[in-house]
């Protein structure tokens, strides 16, 4: 008895960290800096971000207003889409 209730505590907290572990999120801003080299992508809100290697920044200029989605975990936050404003 006191096994299972052990296993459903260690399952429960490992499910809460898993749920948790992440957090989406979004900004309105202009680009400051684009550094393919360290793929980090740096907004005017002062934060930068994480470029994942699949994503496209071809298109991407310092000075263009985007709307950046992006996730958030402890390693910091990592792009998963940019829209360009007009």
């Amino acid at each position: 008895m006191r096994r299972s209730i052990r296993l459903l505590a260690a399952a429960t907290a490992i499910l809460g960290a898993a749920l948790s572990a992440a957090i989406a999120g979004e900004v309105e801003a202009t680009i400051v800096d684009i550094n393919p080299d360290e793929a980090k992508l740096t907004l005017s809100d002062g934060n930068s971000y994480s470029i994942p290697v699949d994503f496209y920044i071809d298109d991407l200029k310092p000075g263009m207003a985007v709307l950046v989605f992006f996730e958030e975990d402890d390693s910091g936050k990592t792009l998963s889409d940019v829209q360009i404003q007009q």
